[in-house]
């Protein structure tokens, strides 16, 4: 039944076909300038889980978006492609998906993660078995974010931008510095940062590769990136404000700042331009859902008051699409509650970002 639905003649007016890929767009990857990259793994949040299940939540809810663009006629012709890569499991012979490898991993990860949690929760200190534990969390994130860079980085070697699909933000990692090292001698690659945290605590709860940690990360082992733009942050603690105040390369568009702006008469336009002018001509785009209003993303990980509307987050995506070069980008913390709500608005914002990603760029 698969191989007949792949079969089908893709209609983007018509009805959405269920066959596991993104918006049931059954284009081989070779055609598609974006190809998507699902991440289950959520094993180092610290409140909520749930957003390994985000990447199947979304493509289950992709086919229900129209693909149609009111600024872009030509959108519904755009192909969009979903990553099927396989590895060989070790001591087998045996192959296996990235997705479901990940997936099993995450189960295990987390089950360890969730007692160290627990652990310094009730401010206790970690005994040998914990930090074994925590070690070996450790190092099962620093393997996903490998495997995230080499599928990221063969991508972008044949000229597509991948769009990583997570899962937590730690999953950045290893896309952002694939976008970093793809780049031409002597270029950087800025970041922008839809967020309501700033995630620039250094391994958060021992995490090394903590979702809190993923800015810190970037910034202190990716040698490439020339600068982080962080817009709707509104929940850090004094550490990461330092940070911020002392880190040349930070640029911080705070909610709390941009909404006191908008109400003493300043535009919307006029502060996406401010947020575009930081950036330098390579941008990679992390979006954290928690960023939007979280009445559009109520069981994300970590929901915090304030936010973005989705139309003023779909506006500054496009503005700065039409202006810079987007290399990668990502969707993160998108946890699919009773029903689709979360996975619908991810979905559509995914498509947003594929799409702009390509269709707007100047460099094109």
């Amino acid at each position: 039944m698969k191989e007949e639905v792949d079969n089908l003649e893709f209609d983007p007016s018509g009805v959405g076909i269920a066959n596991g890929r993104y918006f049931g767009m059954p284009f081989p990857n070779d055609e598609c300038p974006v190809v998507l990259i699902s991440v289950p793994w959520d094993a180092t949040v610290s409140y909520s889980d749930g957003t390994a299940n985000g990447p199947e939540a979304i493509i289950g809810a992709s086919t229900q978006v129209d693909l149609y663009d009111e600024h872009y006629p030509s959108s519904p012709e755009f192909k969009i492609g979903t990553d099927e890569t396989e590895i060989d499991l070790e001591d087998s012979s045996q192959r296996i998906k990235v997705f479901d490898y990940i997936k099993a991993i995450n189960q295990e990860s987390r089950e360890k993660a969730c007692k160290i949690i627990d652990c310094l929760s009730v401010g206790k200190e970690l005994d040998k078995s914990l930090c074994q534990a925590q070690e070996e969390v450790n190092q099962a994130s620093q393997g996903v974010n490998y495997l995230v860079e080499q599928i990221c980085s063969g991508y972008l070697s044949q000229g597509k931008i991948p769009g990583v699909v997570g899962g937590e933000h730690s999953v950045s990692f290893g896309a952002v510095k694939a976008a970093a090292q793809s780049l031409p001698e002597g270029q950087k690659l800025g970041v922008l940062q839809f967020d309501a945290h700033a995630d620039l605590r250094n391994a958060y709860e021992g995490f090394e590769h903590s979702h809190a940690s993923i800015m810190f990360n970037i910034l202190s082992k990716i040698n490439n990136v020339g600068h982080l733009t962080q817009l709707g942050i509104r929940d850090f603690c004094a550490d990461e404000h330092d940070t911020i105040l002392r880190e040349g390369r930070i640029s911080a568009f705070t909610d709390a700042a941009m909404e006191e702006a908008m109400a003493e008469g300043k535009t919307w336009k006029k502060i996406c331009e401010e947020i575009v002018e930081t950036l330098p001509e390579n941008v990679y785009i992390s979006f954290d859902i928690d960023g939007l209003d979280p009445s559009l993303c109520p069981n994300t990980g970590t929901p915090v008051p304030g936010g973005l509307s989705f139309q003023k987050a779909v506006y500054l995506l496009r503005m700065v699409a039409s202006q810079r070069k987007i290399v990668a980008f990502d969707l993160c913390e998108v946890a699919p509650g009773q029903n689709e709500w979360d996975a619908n608005v991810g979905a559509r914002l995914l498509h947003k970002m594929a799409l702009f990603s390509y269709i707007c760029n100047p460099k094109e």
